[in-house]
Protein backbone atom coordinates (compact mmCIF):
# COMPACT_ATOMS: atom_id res chain seq x y z
CA UNK A 1 0.00 0.00 0.00
CA UNK A 2 1.53 3.57 -0.94
CA UNK A 3 1.95 5.99 2.36
CA UNK A 4 -1.31 7.96 2.43
CA UNK A 5 -3.44 5.91 0.07
CA UNK A 6 -6.63 4.00 1.41
CA UNK A 7 -7.25 0.55 1.80
CA UNK A 8 -9.95 -1.08 2.32
CA UNK A 9 -9.36 -5.28 4.33
CA UNK A 10 -12.69 -7.58 4.46
CA UNK A 11 -12.51 -11.24 6.38
CA UNK A 12 -15.02 -13.60 6.40
CA UNK A 13 -13.50 -17.10 8.44
CA UNK A 14 -10.74 -17.71 7.26
CA UNK A 15 -10.60 -15.90 3.48
CA UNK A 16 -9.06 -12.17 3.96
CA UNK A 17 -9.73 -9.46 0.83
CA UNK A 18 -7.44 -6.54 0.83
CA UNK A 19 -8.19 -3.76 -1.89
CA UNK A 20 -5.27 -1.08 -1.72
CA UNK A 21 -3.84 1.89 -4.00
CA UNK A 22 -0.12 0.46 -5.09
CA UNK A 23 2.52 1.94 -7.73
CA UNK A 24 0.66 -0.07 -10.16
CA UNK A 25 -2.82 1.74 -8.85
CA UNK A 26 -5.62 0.32 -7.05
CA UNK A 27 -5.14 -3.74 -6.53
CA UNK A 28 -6.94 -6.66 -4.76
CA UNK A 29 -5.83 -9.55 -3.04
CA UNK A 30 -7.39 -12.13 -1.56
CA UNK A 31 -6.80 -15.38 0.10
CA UNK A 32 -7.10 -18.92 -1.62
CA UNK A 33 -10.39 -21.24 -1.54
CA UNK A 34 -10.01 -23.99 0.72
CA UNK A 35 -9.83 -26.03 -1.99
CA UNK A 36 -6.73 -24.42 -3.85
CA UNK A 37 -3.59 -26.20 -2.78
CA UNK A 38 -1.08 -23.46 -1.08
CA UNK A 39 2.62 -23.74 -0.89
CA UNK A 40 3.93 -22.98 3.15
CA UNK A 41 6.92 -20.70 3.66
CA UNK A 42 8.91 -23.38 3.64
CA UNK A 43 8.50 -24.74 -0.11
CA UNK A 44 5.84 -27.60 1.06
CA UNK A 45 2.81 -27.61 -1.19
CA UNK A 46 -0.09 -28.76 0.63
CA UNK A 47 -3.37 -29.79 -1.09
CA UNK A 48 -6.86 -28.17 -0.76
CA UNK A 49 -9.69 -29.48 0.44
CA UNK A 50 -12.44 -31.36 -1.32
CA UNK A 51 -15.50 -30.06 -1.94
CA UNK A 52 -18.21 -32.26 -0.64
CA UNK A 53 -21.18 -33.32 -2.43
CA UNK A 54 -22.74 -34.84 0.97
CA UNK A 55 -26.85 -34.19 1.60
CA UNK A 56 -27.85 -32.21 4.00
CA UNK A 57 -28.60 -35.29 6.13
CA UNK A 58 -25.11 -36.61 5.74
CA UNK A 59 -23.22 -33.44 6.70
CA UNK A 60 -25.18 -33.22 9.63
CA UNK A 61 -24.57 -36.90 10.40
CA UNK A 62 -20.76 -36.30 10.26
CA UNK A 63 -20.81 -33.18 12.42
CA UNK A 64 -23.08 -35.75 15.12
CA UNK A 65 -20.65 -38.12 14.71
CA UNK A 66 -17.64 -35.72 15.45
CA UNK A 67 -20.08 -34.17 18.16
CA UNK A 68 -20.66 -38.04 19.67
CA UNK A 69 -17.01 -39.01 19.64
CA UNK A 70 -15.28 -35.98 20.87
CA UNK A 71 -14.32 -34.99 24.54
CA UNK A 72 -15.53 -31.39 23.93
CA UNK A 73 -16.98 -29.65 27.07
CA UNK A 74 -19.50 -28.04 25.38
CA UNK A 75 -21.37 -29.54 22.89
CA UNK A 76 -24.11 -27.93 20.75
CA UNK A 77 -25.69 -29.00 17.49
CA UNK A 78 -28.33 -26.58 16.92
CA UNK A 79 -31.94 -26.18 17.35
CA UNK A 80 -33.21 -29.66 15.69
CA UNK A 81 -35.33 -30.87 18.28
CA UNK A 82 -36.10 -35.02 17.13
CA UNK A 83 -34.27 -34.70 13.96
CA UNK A 84 -30.93 -34.68 16.30
CA UNK A 85 -32.43 -38.01 17.48
CA UNK A 86 -33.48 -39.52 14.43
CA UNK A 87 -29.75 -38.77 13.17
CA UNK A 88 -27.68 -40.45 15.84
CA UNK A 89 -29.86 -43.60 15.74
CA UNK A 90 -29.04 -43.90 12.22
CA UNK A 91 -25.57 -43.33 12.79
CA UNK A 92 -25.04 -45.52 15.03
CA UNK A 93 -27.18 -48.01 14.96
CA UNK A 94 -26.87 -51.48 16.95
CA UNK A 95 -23.33 -49.94 18.02
CA UNK A 96 -22.93 -49.74 22.02
CA UNK A 97 -21.58 -46.48 22.91
CA UNK A 98 -18.68 -46.22 25.52
CA UNK A 99 -20.06 -43.85 28.72
CA UNK A 100 -18.00 -41.03 27.42
CA UNK A 101 -20.02 -41.13 23.83
CA UNK A 102 -23.17 -41.63 25.92
CA UNK A 103 -22.90 -38.45 27.68
CA UNK A 104 -22.02 -36.31 24.59
CA UNK A 105 -24.96 -38.11 22.85
CA UNK A 106 -27.16 -36.57 25.80
CA UNK A 107 -25.48 -33.16 25.51
CA UNK A 108 -26.53 -33.02 21.86
CA UNK A 109 -29.48 -34.07 23.01
CA UNK A 110 -30.49 -31.55 25.55
CA UNK A 111 -29.25 -29.03 23.00
CA UNK A 112 -31.42 -29.77 20.48
CA UNK A 113 -34.37 -29.34 22.66
CA UNK A 114 -32.68 -26.33 24.21
CA UNK A 115 -34.91 -23.75 22.53
CA UNK A 116 -38.60 -24.68 21.19
CA UNK A 117 -39.37 -21.91 19.20
CA UNK A 118 -36.97 -22.57 15.91
CA UNK A 119 -37.65 -26.01 16.10
CA UNK A 120 -39.68 -27.12 13.20
CA UNK A 121 -42.97 -28.33 13.60
CA UNK A 122 -42.48 -31.92 12.14
CA UNK A 123 -39.15 -32.39 15.56
CA UNK A 124 -41.08 -31.35 17.73
CA UNK A 125 -42.14 -34.19 18.89
CA UNK A 126 -39.69 -36.78 20.36
CA UNK A 127 -40.69 -40.29 19.35
CA UNK A 128 -37.39 -41.07 17.92
CA UNK A 129 -35.39 -38.97 20.17
CA UNK A 130 -37.10 -41.17 23.17
CA UNK A 131 -36.09 -44.25 21.64
CA UNK A 132 -33.16 -43.39 21.11
CA UNK A 133 -33.02 -42.70 24.61
CA UNK A 134 -34.23 -45.81 25.35
CA UNK A 135 -31.76 -47.89 23.96
CA UNK A 136 -29.20 -46.17 25.25
CA UNK A 137 -30.45 -46.97 29.05
CA UNK A 138 -30.71 -50.50 28.05
CA UNK A 139 -27.39 -50.44 27.01
CA UNK A 140 -25.92 -48.16 29.96
CA UNK A 141 -24.06 -50.25 32.87
CA UNK A 142 -23.32 -47.37 35.46
CA UNK A 143 -26.41 -45.92 37.43
CA UNK A 144 -24.88 -42.80 37.17
CA UNK A 145 -24.98 -42.85 33.43
CA UNK A 146 -28.99 -44.24 34.08
CA UNK A 147 -29.90 -41.76 35.84
CA UNK A 148 -28.24 -39.02 33.30
CA UNK A 149 -30.37 -40.64 31.04
CA UNK A 150 -33.76 -40.31 32.68
CA UNK A 151 -33.09 -37.17 33.32
CA UNK A 152 -32.49 -36.01 29.75
CA UNK A 153 -36.16 -38.06 28.83
CA UNK A 154 -37.80 -35.83 30.94
CA UNK A 155 -35.99 -32.69 29.94
CA UNK A 156 -37.08 -33.76 26.31
CA UNK A 157 -40.94 -34.82 27.60
CA UNK A 158 -40.94 -30.83 29.36
CA UNK A 159 -40.27 -28.86 26.44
Amino acid sequence: MLEGGQGFAASTGVNLVISCETADGRQTFGTASDSEPFRTPDGRVVRGRVRSNMTADQYHAEILQYLITSRASDVRSGRHGDEAGDLIMKMIGPNALNEDETRNVLSIIRAAFERPEPIPQTARDPSRTLLLLRNLADSADRESVKQQIVETVAYVLAR
